[in-house]
């Protein structure tokens, strides 16, 4: 692979994108999360390391011992990318100022200019150097602690397919289409359309659970995929996607691979996705629609918040409460068809 620097030390060996410093994981070099991290670190190549660490003291210098930190380190690979592209915008104009010079003023119009949402991701970075900074003794009050923002604007619902819609994509993309599969994947697993791209053999453990790591959050994920399913799963749903990547012709590190077996890019396969619901006449149905239709069905099913979470590696109970009161309130009262039977044979 190109770009990479490889350094051993005490037998161990280092690998560093070359361009932008950054440390790869200590994982073999075709596993898909380093994989990741590569394309992040080359997307990152606009915004190159700064030269030099700076006077102690600087933003700079207290930019550059952060990036090597613990708070950083735990950071997923594509948040600290996040992260890393913010925090070179600051320092680009503001490297040599000493932190200590800081006030909350200053953070308030480097905002200024920002969107409410590139605001608030930008208040984070500032927060996280200065508590750094904070921890390390460098100054003693933060100035970006009471630095307000303004609320972004509600994020855009992504609708749930309803069974019509199921039945709709079905009917247009047939077992044996690509983009049948990726249908079938995202509604069995609920997953995000990113880790949907990167998911495939592999990730099918030995016991038949499908595990991955989510790209967002990094938060891990188990579902059933060859094994006894729990009450409220579907085994139809699951049949549909045995089905669809058993129809694959050659066999990929990614079940979404493209046609020349290359992984899809998280941004391409969202767009090429929501075309394949237009084609199928479902305007407005996106991969993302699929997700929270998956967590509704699991509620309606009798899912409790809980095992949601645990399907679909959402963390907020909150959320999950949400798409839980999206579900057919009258099919949760209905019941199980066996419980229905029960009762009538007790009434006869």
């Amino acid at each position: 692979m190109k770009g990479l620097r490889r350094v051993r030390q005490d037998g161990k060996l280092y690998v560093y994108h070359r361009a932008t410093g950054i440390r790869m994981p200590d994982l073999p070099e075709n596993h898909l999360d380093f994989l990741d991290a590569y394309r992040e670190a080359e997307r990152s190549r606009t915004n190159p390391k700064p030269r030099g660490k700076g006077k102690p003291g600087t933003m700079l210098a207290v930019w550059h011992a952060y990036c090597t930190s613990d708070a950083f380190a735990i950071l997923s690979v594509s948040y600290q990318g996040v992260r890393r592209r913010d925090g070179h915008k600051l320092i680009e104009t503001g490297g040599a100022v000493p932190i200590r010079s800081i006030k909350p003023g200053h953070i308030q119009n480097d905002l200024a200019a920002l969107t409410p949402h590139q605001a608030r991701e930008r208040r984070k970075t500032w927060r996280a150097i200065m508590a750094f900074a904070m921890a390390r003794g460098l100054i003693q009050v933060d100035p970006s602690a009471d630095v307000k923002t303004a609320a972004p604007p509600k994020p855009r619902q992504h609708e749930p397919w309803t069974q019509s819609d199921v039945e709709a994509f079905r009917s247009r993309w047939t077992i044996g289409s690509a983009q049948r599969l990726a249908f079938e994947l995202i509604h069995w697993a609920g997953c995000r359309i990113s880790d949907a791209v990167r998911l495939g053999p592999g990730h099918v453990s030995a016991d038949g659970w499908l595990e991955y790591r989510q790209q967002k959050t990094a938060g891990h994920v188990a579902i059933p995929f060859d094994r006894p399913l729990p009450e409220f799963a579907n085994p139809a749903d699951l049949a549909h996607l045995h089905a669809s990547i058993a129809a694959l012709g050659t066999r990929h590190m990614t079940w979404l691979a493209t046609a020349t077996g290359r992984s899809r890019s998280e941004k391409a396969a969202s767009q090429w996705f929501s075309a394949a619901a237009r084609t199928a006449g479902l305007k407005g149905r996106t991969a993302h629609g699929l997700r929270v239709t998956r967590a509704i069905l699991l509620a309606e099913s009798g899912a409790s918040t809980h095992q949601i979470g645990a399907w679909t590696g959402h963390e907020s109970l909150k959320e999950i409460a949400h798409y839980s009161h999206q579900a057919d309130k009258k099919r949760i009262l209905d019941g199980p068809k066996t419980e229905r039977k029960i009762v009538q044979n007790r009434n006869s």
